[in-house]
């Protein structure tokens, strides 16, 4: 079955590009997958910026092939977010898609002038493709209302994985998402966490890549993978990016069903 992958978040911040590019690098260099990839942030989003196909003189090349780049659509464009729908017609088994943030609604309006997500779930179902519906969550506790505001939304009709960006902490430290019990001793939170589990939902962690070497990835517009070769950065930065990749995949591989793969699959050569 085909897997389309939705990244999202309600609200900016969260780490959701980070994710959306370490999940593509990884499948498609690491993983050796064919991935269709579509960012749905215009021409400034961040998957395009570090993932697109660029031409000799550095400058995006404009449309792309998202199957060897990265598709780019403004989803609030009402005139552009039918490419959500589109993309069914590119042949690759894996569809990706970096949502901007607060897009619900937006989704809700691909088809059928606002009457909610089922009329765009029933088209990817008849095309046989299975969603995935993706939340990158932060430790404060309006983040983990993005996970049941999906769920919500939703329903049963997808697969869901949360992620915690661990910039924001240890796994450990997303009190609000897994919910604690307070020095007075009343609980507090884990709505999501307890939400999640009766939809069959998967818990990841996005490992923390230091800030100088996320900064360099942004300066030279590099992917992850192309920067831990990349001779513009010292073997010390090449090193902690090529760490961050390992770590993530290390995540990746415990939830690949969701993500269209087999934890088996063997890595790219």
């Amino acid at each position: 079955m085909r897997r389309a992958i939705f990244i999202l978040s309600q609200k900016g911040g969260s780490g959701k590009s980070t994710f959306s590019r370490a999940l593509l690098d990884h499948l498609r260099l690491v993983r050796g997958m064919a991935v269709a990839a579509f960012d749905a942030d215009g021409q400034v989003g961040q998957l395009l910026q570090h993932y697109g196909q660029r031409d000799s003189r550095g400058r995006l090349v404009v449309p792309q092939d998202p199957t060897t780049g990265v598709g780019s659509f403004d989803l609030r464009d009402p005139g552009q977010r039918g490419q959500v729908l589109d993309a069914l017609d590119v042949a690759a088994p894996v569809l990706l898609f970096d949502f901007p943030a607060g897009c619900l609604g937006d989704l809700g309006r691909v088809i059928g002038g606002g009457r909610g997500l089922s009329p765009l779930l029933d088209a990817y179902e008849a095309e046989g493709v299975r969603v995935t519906v993706v939340v990158v969550v932060s430790n404060v506790q309006a983040s983990t209302h993005n996970v049941l505001a999906a769920l919500d939304a939703f329903g049963d009709r997808v697969e869901y994985v949360a992620v915690k960006n661990c910039f924001y902490g240890k796994p450990e430290d997303f009190l609000f998402f897994d919910g604690f019990t307070g020095a007075d001793g009343l609980s507090y939170g884990g709505q999501a966490r307890e939400s999640l589990a009766r939809h069959g939902g998967a818990v990841l962690a996005l490992p923390a890549l230091p800030g100088r070497e996320y900064a360099l990835c942004d300066l030279y517009s590099l992917g992850f993978t192309e920067a831990a070769g990349h001779r513009a950065l010292k073997r010390s930065e090449r090193a902690a990016i090529a760490l961050f990749m390992q770590d993530f995949g290390q995540a990746a591989d415990r939830v690949a069903p969701f993500f269209g793969y087999a934890p088996s699959c063997p890595t790219a050569g």
